[in-house]
């Protein structure tokens, strides 16, 4: 999705009604896709307004700080967050520094942003904020592609679920149809005789959950 690799043959990525099959990263940056990685790939010896602008550096011949840093707090402000703009990104804790990664997509003009394990280093309390926001994002009109093992984080925040599993699209689900349960089970079932240790004899491998 961000352009960088291609899908695979059959496959196709339709944004805004439109096939992206050829999708480029500059393509793909116009077309309001913004990908937040784990690393979150923030400047750490540069501040939070200087990270969350940093994609509007290139209109014109001289920087204007003032008008950047309206850049960076309108985008704050579009989701009820409060950073110190002036405090380097190095100073921050994890969660904050997710909070900027998600202001700089919004300063681009995301319409969808894809997450990758979000709150893989967060605390619980961290988590449950990171997930406030992301509803927020929901109410603005804004797509979010949550990746996460963590099934009651997905669950809370997704209209629908893709199960991925060794790789293949296992299928896609109405969360309000899903249980945990079900959705671990379809990331790990295998067509396996289990042996019991105690007698000896194999136990068929439970049967496939199916919608």
């Amino acid at each position: 999705m961000s352009g960088v690799y291609r899908p695979d043959e059959g496959a196709e990525i339709t944004l805004g009604g439109k096939n992206w099959s050829k999708l480029t990263p500059a393509a793909s940056v116009a077309q309001g896709i913004q990908v937040i990685y784990q690393d979150l790939s923030l400047f750490p010896n540069l501040s939070v307004w200087e990270n969350i602008a940093v994609n509007h550096y290139h209109h014109g011949l001289f920087v204007n700080r003032r008008r950047l840093r309206e850049v960076a707090q309108a985008a704050m402000t579009s989701i009820n967050v409060t950073l110190p703009l002036d405090t380097l990104v190095s100073e921050l804790s994890i969660a904050r520094c997710q909070l900027v990664a998600i202001c700089r997509a919004l300063a681009q003009d995301a319409r969808l942003i894809v997450m990758d394990e979000p709150t893989a280093s967060l605390t619980h309390q961290e988590v449950q904020g990171l997930l406030q926001v992301v509803h927020q994002l929901r109410e603005r009109g804004i797509c979010v592609v949550f990746v996460s093992h963590r099934l009651e984080e997905v669950m809370e925040v997704s209209d629908r679920i893709s199960v991925l599993k060794d790789g293949e699209l296992v299928g896609t689900f109405p969360a309000a149809e899903m249980t945990t349960k079900q959705l671990g089970f379809l990331m790990t079932a295998r067509s396996l005789n289990i042996r019991c240790e105690s007698c000896g004899r194999e136990n068929p491998a439970p049967r496939c959950w199916s919608a």
